[in-house]
């Protein structure tokens, strides 16, 4: 047999679908890099052991997501609602988090070293059930600002 053919798993496939319905598919060990995706319905979908690395993801509803045992070094966050979103057993090293919508946010057992808040608005926001808007009021009283 020659050395040079390639079977059907080895071919470089490309495929279009449009305007299609595909409810209760499933897709295993298959390499979907540089594919775009537009208007796409994945309400419900499960996402696992699947790679994102310099993946951009633009308009997204992810409203009572659950993302566990993520790896998000260097991503961000611009202007994403992340209402009822719950992140567990992440890793999130050198993040940014940029005008998101985080209402209602609880941190929970979290390694907050070197984070910096800024030109945020904090109305009853607490650390360890300490209201930190008076914690700063009272320091700016006592600077005199």
């Amino acid at each position: 047999m020659a050395d040079n053919i390639k079977y059907e798993h080895e071919l470089d496939k490309k495929v279009a679908i449009s305007y299609d319905s595909l409810p209760n598919s499933s897709f295993e060990d298959v390499n979907l890099g540089d594919t775009n995706f537009k208007n796409v319905n994945l309400k419900g979908a499960n996402f696992d052991d699947v790679n994102l690395e310099n993946s951009k993801l633009n308009n997204i509803n992810m409203k009572g997501a659950d993302l566990t045992d993520i790896y998000m070094a260097d991503a961000r966050f611009l202007g994403v609602n992340m209402t009822g979103t719950r992140f567990g057993c992440s890793i999130m090293n050198n993040v940014e988090f940029k005008n998101p919508v985080m209402r209602g946010a609880t941190f929970a057992y979290c390694d907050l070293t070197n984070v910096e808040i800024n030109d945020c608005i904090i109305d009853g926001l607490k650390i360890n059930g300490i209201d930190v808007s008076k914690l700063i009021e009272q320091y700016l009283q006592e600077i005199g600002k």
